[in-house]
Parts: C-alpha cells; structure tokens; sequence
C-alpha cells in the first residue's frame, strides 16, 4: 500500500444514463468522445487516469496547477459540436494505492467536489486555489463554505471562471453552503379576515417580520421580494424553501374582526416538513405591532434552541422593534415600495407619491400621539426615489438630492438605530456630493446594524463599483441575491457586476433568465444590450435595445444607448436620429438631463470631443450616476483618453484598473 499526496480530478458526464435511454448510440458516441478528449489532455499535463468507472474518471497529477490548466483545456474541447456534458471536480490530498484501487480522504473530497458542478463546469477545493491563486491564466470565484458528505470538517469551493466555462447558481449552491442552517424565508401571511382589504394588514404583518429580522447576525432572512413571489402560491413549503435556499419557513395567518386581531404563527423546518413552534397571538388592533415584535422575538428564541446562538447587529439592542403605528399608513408605505421596485422614471414617481401619503396619514391632525406615529421607513422609501431620479438625470439634481438629504435626515431622526435610514444617507452622500468616505461609513454603520437587509448589500455593491473594486462588488451582489434570489432588480445588477469583472457568458445567461421571469422589467433589457455590446455582438445588441421602446411604450426610450450602437454598427443615419429625438425631448423636458446620453452617442461615433465636452456638463450638474462613470459599458472606449480621466478626477473616482 502506498499513499502519497497529490492532485485527484474527477469527472462525471450529465445525464448519461438518461441518453442511453433515449439514444444509446449517441450516449456511447459522447462518452468515447470524452474519454478521447481526457486521455490526450490528461497526458498532455502530466498526469494519469487510474480508473474509470461507467461515463466518469479519476485521474492524479504532480500539479494542482497542471490539474486545473488540464480541466480548463478539457471543457474547451467538449464545447465544440457536439457538446458533451462533463463535470469536473479537482482537490489536493491524499490517495493510497493498493491492489484493490486508490481511496482515501482526497478521493471523497474531489468526488463530492464534482458532484457539486454543473455541466460544463469545474470546481476546485480550497486547497487547490491557494496553488492557482498567482496565476493570472487561472480564473476562479469563491463559492463558500460547504459541508461535504463524509468530510469533517466544511470545505471552502471556488469555481473556475475562465471564458466559457459554466457556474453553479445560487439555487444549484444552496443546500449545503454553511450558513444555511441559520436561514429563514417568511411567506405572505394569509388573510382570513371578512373584509378582503384587510389583505393590506397582513402583508404590513409579514413586511414587518422580515424588517425586524434582518437585525440577526447570523440569520440569513429571505426579502420581502422574493418571500412574496409565493403569495397565493400553492406550493410545497419543501419546493419554496428550495428555490429560496433556506432551511426553515415561516407561514402564518391573520384574522382580523372588529378591534380584534388573531395572529397565527408557525415555524417549519423545510426538509421535513416539522412543526419548531405554533403560537396564536390574540390583541386588540391598537398592540398590532407589539404582536408583531413578540413573533419576530418568538422566531429568534427558537432558531437559537435547535440552531445555536444568534445574536442581534450592534450592542444592547432589541430584537426587534416596531416601525409604526398606524396602519393605513404602512399599507401607503408598502405601495410605494412595490412601484420602486419596477426601477423606472414613471414608477418611481408612482412611488413617491404613495410615500409621501404614508408620511401624511401619520401625522394627520385626527391621530391621538402624531409624534409616536411618525415612521423612518417611508422617508428612507422616498429619499432612494429621489436619489434614483436625480442619479439618472431625471429630475434636477438640486431639486432631486435635496429632497433625498431632507428625507434621508428625517428617517435618522425618527430612527438613528434604522439600518436603513443609514442606506438613505448613504445615497445622498454617494450619487449627490461624491463623497466617498461619508457614503462608506453610513453603509458601515447600515450593515452592523441590519447586516441582513439587501438593500444595504446592494448599495455597497454599487460603492465598490463606482471606485473601480469590481470583484468585491460581484461579492457583494451575490450576498445580496442570496438574501432576496427573485428581485430582478438585484438579479439585473448581479448582471452588470457580472459583466464588469469579464464574466459575460454568465452575465448573458443571468440577464436572459431574469427577463423571462419579469418580460416587462425593462432595464433588464437594456443591460443584456450592453452586455452584448461588450462581446463584440452589436446585432444582437441592437435587437435587444429596440424592444424598448414598444416595452416603455416612448419613442426616445433608450435613444441613447440605441445611438450608440447604430454608430458602431455604422448605421450613422439612424445614430444621428437618435440624437435629433434627444434633442427633441431636451426642448419638451428641460428639467430632464440629458448631457450623459449625448455623449453616449457621440462616443459612438468616433467625436470623442463632443463626448468629453458632455461629460463635462454631466458633472457641472451633478448628475448623480458620473460617480459610476468608470464602471460603464458604454464609456469603456474611452478608459485610455486622458481627458476622459479628467473627468473621473472631476468626480473624485479612481481611474479603471483596466487603463
């Protein structure tokens, strides 16, 4: 018997048996094909198979480097026609040899490491990336922590990013990630109330459940977004807690009858279906919102019973507590929050208006305490819609940003302990005055005291961004999906991530799956535009972006970006078009700036001059989105024009990394 320790790679061919099935010769076709591809770069590199077993190998290098160059090499030749279906799993270890075969530690870890890839994936343990780390040939991303089958202690997986090759989803990732263990989804409380319209108050009961449990550290809690994708939704609760990738759910009910309220509460553990706890809570209407503190309370307790210890951000600090207290109030809020959610100019404003109701229902003159009723969360509503109106030119800064900093220092009064007051601030800081370092310690101090909500992930995702740090704002974004895997607003900025760290095959798929999900989430589109533009494809380009217009159902929708592409395509009659419908509607809405989209197009163009000399004016009036410059698609030809960087200096942002 002899052990050594070496480099294992395994392998494993998708849906083998399934192919015999239905097409037994072409299943032996492509297994022969992969065990040609894989002998020839296996020896290629150095190494050896030592045993194959059915549409699967094992084989052992020298190199973990050779390994991982021989598995990246391995997926390119199974791509070509017709593909084959390979998942590849590497780790460093152990393997003892004997008379009967090789086995050991290192064996299980590669084998349960490629039983976690997808086709035309390949993953490599911990281990392995410390060897491949230094090499700038070698692309990888951090997965996780993982419990592996018959493994002790948690593994850490990185995955192989390298053009072309596949990577796991959050949903393919989710069972086995640790942390999941502390991981709750709470599903839309039903309404058993007579009157229909009480449906209002029993989201507002599950809003703000969610709200008081994103205090946790080290609770990971499903958004509002994605919880409520499953409203009226008869599904498993097992198949919910899947596509979210959580462990335990929380359902409830409201019964609303006179002054009366029965809550009804229940805890499930998603593998079984098992009961944690069932508590009904009957209150007069007025103590609503205690009882919804003493659920959020009720819920802690007991994920610390079977889970261990979780512990709340900051010090000396409740679990939870109650945002209003008033409940007409709070329904305004929560309309306000489902029109932002759509992350267009016309919503937003939809948005402000239901948030500025809330803030008036409040404080009408015929509540008993209008001082107690006055709530944080619609100001924080309303500062992020401003902020989003004036960052994209569609309201005038000074008009936009003031409102945002009035509201955002209102939220901080009424709640100086509310992680998302600090987001609002946070924004302003970020997208008005460019002041980085004010922007980074509001979100700091946002995350240690709600570090599970995922707006305030989002938004530090967008501050990595804006200085050039893509990798850790591709981090960041994929935290924020973990917490809310259904907002296609997140899932579209995950794309964009994507994209700026050169992930484009992965950012195309990402984008195309979120608009089948939401066809009418328009700025959806218009990134799988870019991201096509940024693989040389502007065909495909410009077939995304002139879905826009009809999906806006305005002419001058996406003018800009369509501009753009017509130039490289050298349509230049169209591109020219379209700066004569941008000069139409600057005449017709004056208050609209526009300076960012002329340069757009004119950097399409070739007039770099006239580009700069609009970029210029976008800083002179503080559009907000110039703190993003260096991070976009549609700039990136200019990333080595010195007057390009004297913008950036303007605004106060690194220059590209790329430059």
């Amino acid at each position: 018997m002899v052990r050594q320790l070496t480099a294992i790679m395994f392998t494993d061919m998708a849906g083998y048996t399934a192919l015999m099935q239905q097409d037994e010769r072409q299943a032996k076709a492509n297994r022969d094909r992969q065990r040609g591809v894989l002998e020839e770069r296996i020896r290629a590199h150095g190494g050896r198979i030592l045993q194959y077993y059915g549409d699967g190998t094992l084989s052992v290098f020298v190199s973990a480097i050779a390994a991982v160059r021989c598995a990246i090499e391995v997926q390119e030749s199974l791509r070509g026609a017709p593909p084959v279906p390979l998942r590849i799993g590497t780790h460093t270890g152990d393997v003892v040899h004997d008379e009967e075969g090789v086995f050991g530690d290192g064996v299980n870890v590669a084998s349960r490491i490629q039983g976690m890839s997808v086709p035309g994936g390949a993953l490599i343990s911990g281990k392995v990336f410390d060897e491949v780390k230094n090499h700038p040939d070698i692309r990888t991303r951090g997965l996780g922590a993982f419990n592996l089958k018959h493994v002790q202690h948690p593994m850490q997986v990185f995955a192989l990013v390298n053009e072309g090759l596949a990577v796991p989803s959050e949903s393919d990732l989710a069972a086995g990630r640790i942390g999941t263990a502390k991981s709750v989804a709470v599903l839309p409380f039903l309404n058993l109330s007579a009157d229909p319209e009480n449906e209002f108050f029993s989201d507002g009961i599950t809003e703000d459940i969610i709200n008081a449990l994103t205090r946790i550290n080290g609770l990971k809690v499903t958004a509002r977004t994605s919880s409520f994708a499953f409203k009226k939704r008869a599904e498993d609760v097992r198949q919910i807690a899947e596509q979210l990738g959580v462990t335990h759910v929380l359902e409830g009910s409201v019964r609303r009858a006179g002054n009366r309220v029965r809550v009804t509460a229940q805890l499930i553990t998603a593998v079984d279906g098992y009961h944690l706890f069932a508590e009904n809570y009957d209150r007069s209407v007025e103590d609503v919102f205690a009882v919804q503190v003493e659920i959020a309370t009720a819920i802690v307790e007991q994920l610390s019973d079977h889970l261990g210890p979780v512990r709340t951000g900051g010090t000396a600090r409740p679990v939870a507590t109650p945002h209003s207290h008033d409940t007409e109030a709070h329904v305004e809020y929560l309309k306000g929050r489902f029109a932002f959610a759509r992350f267009s100019p016309e919503s937003s404003r939809r948005a402000i208006r239901h948030f500025e109701r809330s803030i008036e229902m409040s404080v009408e003159p015929s509540h008993p305490d209008h001082a107690s009723a006055e709530c944080a969360l619609p100001y924080t509503g309303l500062a992020s819609a401003y902020v989003f109106l004036g960052a994209i030119g569609h309201m005038r800064a000074e008009d936009a940003f003031g409102a945002a900093e009035s509201a955002a220092r209102r939220a901080l009064a009424l709640e100086p302990d509310g992680g998302p007051s600090h987001v609002a601030l946070a924004m302003v800081e970020l997208f008005y005055r460019w002041n980085l370092d004010a922007a980074y310690r509001s979100l700091q101090k946002a995350l240690s005291l709600t570090p599970g909500a995922p707006e305030a992930h989002h938004v530090y995702s967008l501050y990595l961004s804006s200085i050039g740090e893509f990798e850790e704002a591709l981090e960041e974004a994929h935290t924020t999906i973990q917490l809310d895997p259904l907002s296609s607003t997140y899932n579209n900025w995950l794309a964009q991530c994507l994209a700026n760290g050169g992930y484009l095959d992965e950012a195309r798929d990402l984008i195309e799956r979120t608009i089948a999900a939401d066809p009418l989430f328009r700025a959806a589109t218009e990134t799988l535009g870019w991201i096509h533009v940024l693989r040389g494809d502007y065909e495909a380009a410009i077939t995304a972006m002139e879905q826009l217009p009809l999906k806006a159902g305005l002419e001058y929708a996406s003018a800009a970006d369509r501009g753009h592409v017509y130039a490289k395509l050298g349509r230049t009659d169209d591109a020219r078009r379209m700066l004569a419908l941008l000069e139409a509607r600057q005449l017709a809405q004056p208050e609209v700036t526009l300076d960012w989209d002329f340069a757009i197009v004119y950097e399409g163009l070739g007039d770099r001059d006239r580009a700069i000399e609009y970029l210029h004016r976008a800083v002179d009036r503080r559009l907000g989105s110039a703190i993003m410059m260096a991070s976009f698609a549609s700039l990136r030809g200019m990333w080595e024009d010195p007057r390009f960087h004297a913008v950036l200096d303007r605004v106060g942002v690194p220059r590209p990394a790329l430059v």
